[in-house]
């Protein structure tokens, strides 16, 4: 119920992602240093837009966020649960509902393992381990 709630919207099943590209909310900061999308469309309104991330496999592509910013699960949903900055562009999905303030989820600490023992449930172990997909250049 925690995902569905609050995460489902932008991470969708069955590949927990999508095509779209999204302002997140992350602090403008010296560790931002990429403006997302709009270096590629040149529009204003493209700024800190990042692609959604599929959340399959996730307990194994640390460090995460698209500037690797955020080294665990934990510090991720830190970062929705009170961390999400205002912005201009900042992804309707992440504001109070008919406002322009970051929502914050204020989730308890029961709430947030669920999210990650939920996460972790998204990882396919025989996919990870096959050797067919492994890189041909490792040792």
């Amino acid at each position: 119920n925690v995902f569905r709630n609050n995460c489902a919207s932008c991470h969708k099943e069955p590949l927990f992602s999508s095509t779209d590209f999204k302002n997140n909310g992350l602090n403008i900061d010296s560790t931002l240093n990429d403006f997302g999308r709009m270096r590629v469309t040149k529009k204003p309104q493209d700024s800190l837009k990042f692609k959604v991330p599929t959340l399959r496999n996730i307990q194994f592509t640390q460090p995460y966020m698209h500037d690797g910013r955020f080294a665990n699960l934990d510090q991720v949903i830190d970062h929705y649960n009170r961390g999400i900055q205002p912005h201009p562009h900042l992804d309707k999905n992440l504001m109070v509902t008919g406002g322009s303030a970051p929502v914050r989820l204020n989730l308890t600490q029961e709430e947030k393992d669920a999210l990650v023992a939920f996460l972790r449930t998204l990882t396919d172990v025989s996919f990870i381990t096959d050797k067919k997909f492994s890189d041909p250049f490792a040792n």
